[in-house]
Order: structure tokens, then C-alpha cells, then sequence
């Protein structure tokens, strides 16, 4: 077995290997390896070195990608956090040690680097790559569907640290919450909609710059302030998948002096409201366990919990 960095003649090799595998409902199944380049090799930051490759007599039997999370302000990398962000490994190779050795490589690789923390699966600002390509409206961790990522993520000294729902609502028949408190905000606040934000950040702009996307902002009318936000992206991916076409809510904020008062639960609403047409019949989003807030408007929103996202840590041996 042959252990490797990525070459410019391996993405059509990783393309179908992802495509054989079988990684529950997370996984999306791209038409083209477009939708690689976008997510993966195009981006400023990718680093062949940390894309390693399991090689048997010349074929491709398996990959894991490491990399890094952004800094706070989200404008550059935070080398400090390492994360192993997707592994597949060929069907026919399973339990043959391919996996835990490039996980064994992956390490050695955030760690040379800065690494002070090891994580496995991607979280909030902690996702360098595959953005639309697994987990639905973002990486949130390897899901709980994708049945064989933990019992081998324990396997190799990983532990939950973190879990995220995932929720969908049907736009097809589902109708839309409304109460005095709604009625409300919607008579002091408006809905516009740009294609990005004021001052997008690198995060942004590399999650979001070269996809189908729209950024939707809920303000004030009286003082013109923006009080919650969202991203809403096309999940085009996933249609091979779960055969539908889906969108996804992501990155959805409330400004700190409104939350829990309604105002996420009209932002969400009204902007499914302005995308609701006959081609898009189901919006996906994923809430954290530990936003109560959240979880409640995402509820109260119409929408339903279908799985459940987890990020796994690692502790770092010290050296003496």
C-alpha cells in the first residue's frame, strides 16, 4: 500500500471513489467533479499535503483530507485547530487498516503544522472544505445516519465533544406560523436581500462566493438596523440523493439584544416565503443542542429534526 499527497491526476480517482461509497443520506452525489473543484481544490488554502491518498498497485482505495479552522475574525486560518474533515475508504477495503493509517497520517500532518487541538468532523468556522458535498446546509460533523463513522472514529480514539440536530421542513404543505407576536415584527421590520453581505469575510466568500446563494437580512424600518441574518444556499448536490430539490439556511444570526423574542423565527419564515415556488420543496437547517433560542425558532419555523450532526475530539499526547 502506497501512502501519498494529492497529485493534479486524482480528482476523477476521488470523484468515483465517493461516489461508490456509502455514506448514508449526508453524502451528496454530484453530477460532475465541478462540484469537487469548487468545494475542495480551487480553494485558496488547499494544501496537497494535507490531502492524503491510499494508493493499492496503482488504484485509489482510499483519502483523508485534513485541514484547518479560520481565525476569529474569519478573514484567515487558525492553524491551532486541526480537523480531519472527510475520510472514505473503498468498500472492499474496510477493516484492512487503510482507514486508521491515514487518520495516523492526517495527525502527523495538523500537527507539524500548529495543531493544539484534533477534531474529527467539521464545525461552525472549523470547515475548510466540502461545503455542500456532505451534511446538507453545512458540515456540522459526521452524521449520526453515516453508520459507520462512529463506531470508528471511537475505534481510533476519538470522543464526542459536540452534536448538532438537523432539521427540514416541507415547503409543500407546510403552512406558516403566524401570532400577535409575528404579526408584530413583520410590521416593524422589512426583508432585504443582497448577494452578500457589507463586508463579507474570507469564510464567507469561500463558502458561499461561487455557488448559488443569497444572503437575506432582517431590519428594522425605524432605524434601518439589520437584527438577524441568514445565507440561504442551493443544494443541487443532494437531488441524486434525496430527489428533491432543497435549499439550505445557513449561519443564521440575531443580534444579542433580540434574541428569543421572535425575530429569528420571522427572518426564517419570510425569506422561505419569498423562495417558495414550485422547484424547491424542502429547506433544510442545522441548530446547535446548546442554542436553546435557536432550536425553539427553528421549531416554532415549521421545521422538523431528521438527524443528528457530531464532532469528535481527540486529546493531544504531551511531550515531555
Amino acid at each position: 500500500m502506497l501512502y501519498r499527497k494529492f497529485r493534479n491526476d486524482d480528482p476523477p480517482h476521488l470523484f468515483e471513489l465517493c461516489r461508490r461509497a456509502e455514506m448514508g443520506r449526508g453524502a451528496a452525489r454530484p453530477d460532475s467533479i465541478h462540484a469537487f473543484e469548487v468545494a475542495v481544490y480551487s480553494l485558496p488554502y488547499f494544501d496537497p499535503e494535507g490531502l492524503i491518498i491510499a494508493e493499492d498497485d496503482g488504484k485509489v482505495v482510499g483519502f483523508v483530507h485534513a485541514g484547518f479552522g479560520f481565525s476569529e475574525d474569519l478573514n484567515s486560518l487558525d492553524y491551532s485547530q486541526g480537523v480531519i474533515c472527510w475520510l472514505v475508504v473503498s468498500a472492499d477495503q474496510h477493516r484492512s487498516g487503510i482507514g486508521k493509517e491515514l487518520i495516523q497520517r492526517a495527525e502527523q500532518y495538523l500537527l507539524d503544522r500548529g495543531a493544539k487541538t484534533l477534531q474529527a468532523g467539521q464545525s461552525r468556522y472549523c470547515d475548510p472544505f466540502y461545503f455542500g458535498l456532505y451534511g446538507g446546509a453545512r458540515c456540522s460533523g459526521f452524521l449520526k445516519s453515516d453508520e459507520k463513522a462512529e463506531p470508528f472514529l471511537l475505534s481510533v480514539g476519538y470522543e464526542p465533544v459536540d452534536e448538532t440536530d438537523v432539521f427540514q421542513r416541507d415547503l409543500t404543505n407546510t403552512r406558516d406560523p403566524m401570532n400577535i407576536k409575528l404579526m408584530n415584527i413583520r410590521r416593524k421590520t422589512e426583508l432585504v436581500v443582497a448577494e452578500q453581505p457589507d463586508e463579507a469575510t474570507k469564510w464567507w466568500l469561500t463558502h458561499f462566493g461561487n455557488i448559488e446563494s443569497m444572503y437575506f437580512s432582517l431590519v428594522e424600518k425605524s432605524s434601518k438596523t439589520r437584527i438577524a441574518s441568514l445565507t440561504i444556499l442551493g443544494l443541487d448536490h443532494f437531488i441524486g440523493r434525496w430527489g428533491e430539490r432543497v435549499i439550505g439556511l445557513v449561519d443564521v444570526q440575531v443580534i444579542p439584544s433580540h434574541r428569543g423574542q421572535g425575530y429569528g423565527t420571522t427572518l426564517v419564515v419570510e425569506s422561505l416565503r419569498r423562495l417558495k415556488s414550485d422547484f424547491i420543496t424542502r429547506a433544510e437547517v442545522h441548530v446547535s443542542k446548546q442554542h436553546a433560542s435557536a432550536l425553539k425558532a427553528i421549531g416554532t419555523a415549521g421545521f422538523k429534526q431528521i438527524d443528528t450532526a457530531i464532532v469528535y475530539r481527540k486529546a493531544i499526547p504531551e511531550v515531555n
